[in-house]
């Protein structure tokens, strides 16, 4: 069985079809999605539509609960925080919320005499909790929520992991959307079942992140998102982290000045190529 697993869409249109066609070319059996399909990039119905017309396993990432207003408190409706997901949210459909609503937490194959394959977004722990390099021992089996004995694939941080773990191999396909890994080339895995284990290849699409950049502002979805679309825009554009980093100078901000998270936002510089849009 060979398959080509995606990650972390985030409603990039256009590196999506980039990475579609190469897959094409490669001739996989099946694709399997691992969730965050539409929230943060200026096509969010475009993108739910394609990967659900792939007929796909996919699975349900912390962003589309975002979308489906599955949060603690109510801040998300008017804080200027979470606009550009509120636009997002503004461009989807009934029966979109509805596919979203009914994603399943996880997908496995099972191996009947060959690797077995497990499928989540973050971690089996939760949508929100993802594998980074630098996780030690304590904190992957944190994550790993007593699962042992198969190859873990998954996304949700954004940056590819391939490493053992127990009798477990971890696999981090990166995103396709919105890497942070240092490049801004589309990612994504093709994994070849074999006897004892899959064979991983780590592929690189690039794609026109101009037309992209573009798409931001003809879609509207820069005038609406604010400071946090732009930190966003610029993830996409360079592969590197920014919006993070943002999060932690609010958090600062209100625990310092004892002020709201939102007043902390207006207060926070953002690095000039971010400012540019």
């Amino acid at each position: 069985m060979k398959l080509a697993i995606i990650s972390d869409i985030h409603g990039n249109q256009i590196a999506l079809e980039a990475v579609l066609a190469d897959i094409k070319k490669t001739g996989v059996d099946q694709i399997i999605c691992l969730g965050d399909i539409a929230n943060v990039g200026p096509h969010p119905s475009q993108c739910i539509d394609i990967v659900r017309d792939l007929n796909c396993p996919v699975i349900q990432g912390n962003h589309e609960l975002y979308l489906l207003g599955q949060f603690e408190t109510d801040e998300w409706r008017t804080s200027p925080i979470w606009a550009g997901m509120r636009w997002s949210r503004e461009q989807l459909r009934p029966d979109q919320f509805e596919y979203i609503a009914n994603l399943p937490y996880q997908y496995e194959i099972a191996g009947n005499g060959r690797a077995r394959a497990t499928f989540v977004h973050g971690s089996p722990l939760s949508q929100y909790r993802g594998f980074l390099p630098r996780h030690n021992n304590k904190a992957i089996a944190k994550r790993m929520n007593g699962l042992d004995n198969t190859t873990l694939f998954c996304g949700h941080t954004h940056i590819p992991l391939y490493r053992p773990w127990s009798n477990t191999w971890l696999v981090n396909t990166g995103s396709l959307g919105m890497p942070i890994d240092g490049t801004p080339t589309a990612k994504y895995v093709i994994a070849v079942q074999q006897k004892r284990e899959w064979r991983v290849e780590y592929r690189m699409i690039e794609y026109n992140t101009n037309k992209l950049m573009a798409e931001f502002d003809a879609s509207g979805l820069q005038q609406a998102g604010g400071k946090i679309t732009a930190a966003f825009r610029y993830q996409m554009l360079t592969g590197q982290s920014l919006v993070p980093q943002i999060f932690q100078a609010m958090d600062q901000l209100t625990q310092t000045a004892n002020i709201s998270r939102a007043q902390a936002l207006a207060q926070v510089s953002i690095p000039a190529p971010a400012l540019a849009f």
